[in-house]
This record gives C-alpha cells, sequence and structure tokens, in this order.
C-alpha cells in the first residue's frame, strides 16, 4: 500500500505557478537536456549545481515538497541495492580495517548512482505534474514533427505515449482499491518474499481485467467521437513561445554551462 500512496509520478496537479504556465515543448525539452546532464555528469560539484537548479524549479511550480519526496522515498529500497551494490563490488581504499570488501570509492559512486536516480525521478515528476496529459501531447508531438518526412506516425506516437503516461495514476489508483477490497475480504499481504508474490495474484488479475476493460472503453469512445488520426485534425490551441520561456531556456543554459564550468573550479 505504501508505494501505491507514495507514488505521484504522471499525476498532473493544476496550480498556477511560472512553471505550469510554461510552454510544454520548453519544459520537455529542458527536462531531456537535464537528464543528459545527470547521467553524463559524475562529480559531486556537478551534482550540487544540478540539484540546485532543480530545486529552484521545483520551488518555482509551487508543489509540495512532500510530492517530490515520495516518490523518491517509494524507490528507497532500489536506492539502498544501488548504494550497497558499488560499495561492496567498487575496488579502492578500505572504509575500515575489518571490512576490507567496503571502500570508500564504492560508497562515493554508490551515493552518486543513488543521487543520479533520485534526480532522474524528480525531473520527471516536475515535467508530468505541472503540464497537463493534452499538452503533454501537442508538445510531444510537435517536437517530433521534423520526423514525419521519414514516415514516423508522430500524432499516433504521441497519443500513445499521452495515454499510457495518463493511465499510470488510473492503475496505482485501481490497484489500490483492489487491495483494500481483498484486505476486507479477509486477504493477507504481509510475511516474507515468497507469501506477498503469492498475495499480488489476486491484485494483478483483477487489475489486468479492468485495465482491459478501461482501454476497450476508451476505443469506443473514440470510434464514438469518429477519431481517424491525425489526418485533417487541428488545434483548438495552438502553443506560442512566450517571454517566459525565453527566459526559462536562459537559466537552463546558465545552469548546464555552470554545470560544464564546476571541474574547473574544483
Amino acid at each position: 500500500m505504501g508505494l501505491l500512496n507514495d507514488l505521484t509520478l504522471g499525476r498532473f496537479v493544476p496550480l498556477k505557478s511560472p512553471v505550469h504556465s510554461l510552454d510544454p515543448r520548453v519544459k520537455m525539452t529542458g527536462a531531456l537536456a537535464l537528464l543528459v546532464m545527470v547521467i553524463a555528469v559524475e562529480g559531486w560539484g556537478e551534482y550540487v549545481i544540478l540539484t540546485a537548479g532543480l530545486l529552484m524549479a521545483a520551488a518555482a511550480s509551487r508543489l509540495p515538497p512532500g510530492f517530490f519526496l515520495r516518490n523518491i522515498a517509494s524507490l528507497k529500497w532500489l536506492l539502498i541495492v544501488i548504494l550497497v551494490m558499488h560499495s561492496l563490488l567498487t575496488e579502492g581504499v578500505p572504509l575500515v580495517s575489518s571490512a576490507p570488501w567496503l571502500t570508500r570509492e564504492g560508497l562515493a559512486m554508490g551515493g552518486i548512482f543513488a543521487w543520479r536516480v533520485a534526480l532522474m525521478v524528480t525531473i520527471a515528476t516536475l515535467v508530468t505534474a505541472t503540464t497537463s496529459p493534452v499538452d503533454l501531447g501537442d508538445g510531444l508531438e510537435r517536437l517530433l514533427k521534423p520526423f514525419e518526412v521519414i514516415g514516423l506516425p508522430v500524432h499516433e506516437l504521441a497519443m500513445i505515449s499521452v495515454i499510457a503516461l495518463r493511465f499510470v495514476p488510473t492503475l496505482l489508483d485501481e490497484a489500490g482499491r483492489i487491495m483494500k477490497a481483498q484486505i476486507g475480504r479477509g486477504a493477507s499481504f504481509e510475511g516474507g518474499a515468497v507469501a506477498r508474490a503469492k498475495s499480488t495474484i489476486p491484485i494483478l488479475i483483477p487489475l489486468f481485467a479492468s485495465a482491459f476493460r478501461r482501454a476497450d472503453d476508451l476505443a469506443l469512445a473514440m470510434d464514438a467521437r469518429c477519431y481517424r488520426g491525425a489526418l485533417g485534425r487541428t488545434k483548438y490551441v495552438e502553443l506560442k513561445l512566450k517571454r517566459s520561456d525565453g527566459l526559462a531556456v536562459v537559466l537552463l543554459a546558465a545552469v548546464v554551462a555552470t554545470t560544464l564550468a564546476v571541474p574547473r573550479w574544483f
């Protein structure tokens, strides 16, 4: 139940903030640039700069800090495994003489990789929480439009991606309701790893049935509205870059440039 309640990735939170008002193309491009930087850099100094820039963006979104922390907390076991595995398998100077397999270099490397995962999750959460599914689809379609010349079905690809992302919180909520119903019928989700694995079967079967039913309802609704793909479709709201979008690009470029310059300072 804890994971289902904590995971907020994919949930749009309608608020009025500078980040919410940005063009979705700017947010997705900026998120991609930050993800590349998170993967490319390796030093503590660079990660401090990236974290500071991400914290400023999160503060500007006016989302509560717990919204981001719950996502990271839901992955705590993954972060612990990453930290432990690097600490044990990386050669270097032993942290204590009685445990030569536990090295300082491994602990530092494990901390970097765990930090990296936390930043990537926070970036994805910030984009999905401040951008509606419709805007995400429009922005993704506009960004991929140049690939239409090679025959890529841009509109369909964008629509499928947005629908999949939109159904993540819906399926999580459905799984939570199914779990509560099973507990009310006397089911137990406690015990060891084997017992917990067996207890997921009464959840997965009705969850898959619900997912197929929702997919069928969505297909019928789209067919009833005469949906035929991108052919002949127009946009109710056209995306236009604003002055605030230009300012966001400048700030993002400053963060990236500062991150790349950090090794010269440290």
